[in-house]
């Protein structure tokens, strides 16, 4: 495996890839602790709970994951001289538009908190959402830059 055929944008997609598999176990979403009010005695404090994107979301986790993993499967593969020839479009290409779609569902999940909507109860954003958003952003940065670093790399043709 030689690192060295590894481009600066199909590194920094890899370890961004790496950074949102990790920042997925962060907390994205918590439920402070509130008091419910319960008739007939005194009320009920409830702690505060934190859940990751695991555990929250759907199958936009299984879809960021995905992005995570195909980011560093093509660096990866790219380090060992291992690139599929059939790809319908250029790698960093490929990438950019996985990153973006990331970058998009992120956002889509701090704009629409899940869960329901209970008086008394807010859901809030927690540092793990943000984070996971710069790491989507940085694969989609990272594949952008990969586009162009192997675009420039290609002989001209006359």
């Amino acid at each position: 495996m030689d690192t060295s055929k590894i481009s600066f944008g199909e590194m920094v997609a890899a370890a961004s890839g790496a950074a949102l598999i990790l920042f997925m176990f962060l907390p994205w979403y918590g439920v402070g602790g509130g008091s419910v009010d319960v008739p007939g005695s005194d009320s009920i404090s409830t702690p505060g709970v934190n859940a990751n994107a695991w555990q929250v979301l759907s199958y936009i986790d299984i879809l960021l994951f995905l992005v995570a993993a195909l980011a560093i499967a093509l660096a990866v593969a790219r380090a060992a001289d291992a690139m599929p020839g059939g790809l319908p479009a250029p790698p960093g290409t490929i990438v950019l538009a996985a990153g973006a779609l990331a970058v998009l569902l992120v956002l889509f999940r701090i704009v629409s908190v899940p869960g329901p909507d209970v008086e008394g109860f807010e859901i809030g954003r927690k540092i793990g959402i943000f984070l996971s958003l710069i790491a989507a952003g940085g694969i989609a940065f990272g594949g952008y830059t990969a586009m162009n670093e192997r675009e420039s790399r290609a002989p001209r043709r006359a």
